[in-house]
């Protein structure tokens, strides 16, 4: 893991997955998420009664208590996941935990493999079939002949700790004086996760942003862009004639968040566009990749509240929003 700060750095569309595995499946997470690799050690969890039936207990980890949840239950009756009938060995399970969406969370697992660095361009976009808001992966690659799933862990969090997202929900305001000048507005989201592309488009309709075009990654998003940007300069206009803001994720096939960003700020006709990164991983680190890549502003996964501010300053300018 000591490479893990060069590959988002440079933009270079490159990630490090680590590789476990339940049963005779191999999965994935973004090797950024990871916090530690531990044995498991079942006296050092404390159990929880009425709690979700996969949350294990709580885990003592650097003198704190966090949720430990048995990934091997949640994935057993996940789409496209192979059966994980083989009883696990107790003393080959480890504990992966994790920081995401400014959360600490560890997960019990069968074992681990490697790491393996990818170009996003290797991901696969799940097919439109299982690419739901009730999926619990957001793409697939091959190695040594074996499929690696790419789980998507905020959204298993959302599911066992549900009351938690829900704090950062946007109060409904119809008084606001920017209703009606919201609605004019059109606004880009690239984001992998069905979850999260349902969750901005509730949360922003609550406040009028009604406009809001979606992408599963982010190379389709380029790819809408550059053509909205042709047609703009064919009429003599500008990108932003089409497009007011463009919301990505950082983690995405094909082209994740941060190369999108550079894309579009290194292009002197698209770099008037505002690029909002609204990731699970934005921490110090990712902070200064985010400015290296220029993007307008970051915030972290699910602060949807915290997000429309951030809209209106960049999208409303003309209308003159407070600071």
């Amino acid at each position: 893991m000591a490479n893990k700060s060069i590959l988002l750095e440079s933009g270079t569309n490159e990630v490090e997955i680590l590789e476990f595995y339940l049963g005779g499946q191999s999965f994935g997470v973004n090797v950024l998420k990871i916090q530690a690799i531990e044995q498991y050690d079942p006296e050092r969890v404390t159990q929880i009664r009425l709690s979700h039936p996969s949350i294990v207990g709580t885990l003592l980890f650097r003198d704190s208590c966090i949720t430990l949840i048995a990934l091997r239950l949640e994935m057993e009756a996940a789409e496209g996941a192979a059966p994980t009938s083989t009883n696990p060995d107790p003393e080959q399970e480890l504990v992966l935990v994790m920081e995401f969406n400014n959360l600490k969370t560890a997960f019990v697992v069968d074992g681990v493999n490697r790491i393996h660095r990818a170009s996003w361009e290797a991901i696969n976009s799940l097919s439109a079939f299982l690419n739901t808001p009730d999926s619990k992966f957001t793409g697939s690659f091959q190695i040594d002949e074996r499929e690696i799933l790419i789980v998507d862990m905020e959204k298993i969090v959302s599911e066992i700790l549900p009351g938690w997202q829900q704090q950062f929900a946007i109060p409904e305001d119809e008084s606001s004086p920017f209703q009606d000048v919201r609605a004019t507005k059109t606004i880009f989201l690239a984001e992998d996760s069905a979850l999260i592309r349902e969750g901005v488009r509730s949360e922003l309709a609550r406040c009028n942003y009604v406009n809001l075009q979606t992408f599963a990654d982010g190379k389709e998003c380029q790819d809408e862009i550059l053509r909205l940007n042709k047609l703009a300069r064919s009429e003599g206009g500008h990108i932003t004639d089409h497009v007011d803001l463009l919301i990505s994720d950082i983690e995405m096939p094909a082209m994740d968040g941060l190369a999108l960003c550079r894309s579009i700020k290194s292009d002197p006709s698209l770099k008037a566009l505002p690029v909002i990164m609204f990731s699970s991983l934005i921490n110090e680190q990712i902070a200064r990749k985010c400015d290296d890549v220029q993007a307008d502003a970051y915030i972290t996964k699910p602060q949807f509240a915290e997000l429309l501010v951030l809209l209106d300053r960049l999208t409303l300018v003309a209308e003159a929003v407070p600071a």
